[in-house]
């Protein structure tokens, strides 16, 4: 079975953000702009042997960042670098967020991987 935590972090971590693999996180300013991220499904698609064929696999990705338009920028550079290794990104938010907040914005990316 395919297992693409490590994968993530490597290509998430070449953009030269803190990258950490969770939900949430605490920052430290040297560490804003930042990307968390996570595996919300990977699963087995069966051959008629009873072996692994392919895997479904959505992650999510989350940006935090002191500004909308610096946000906006990472959003664009993680969603290249996650097509250059075979995700789609099927989904991308702003998520509001309380005054004196990080702006945030949300993403969503699959791919189908073939054993």
């Amino acid at each position: 079975m395919f297992t693409p935590k490590v994968q993530l972090q490597k290509t998430l971590s070449s953009l030269g953000y803190y990258c950490h693999q969770g939900a949430q996180a605490s920052f430290s300013d040297n560490e804003i702009p930042a990307i968390t991220f996570r595996v919300d499904n990977n699963s087995v698609n069966l051959d008629l042997s009873n072996e692994i064929a392919s895997q479904d696999i959505n992650v999510v990705v989350d940006i935090w960042a002191d500004d909308s338009i610096t946000a906006s920028q990472v959003l664009s550079e993680v969603e290249e670098v996650m097509r250059l290794d075979g995700y789609q990104m099927t989904y991308s938010a702003d998520v509001s967020q309380p005054k004196g907040c990080l702006f945030h914005t949300n993403c969503r990316f699959i791919t189908v991987h073939i054993e």
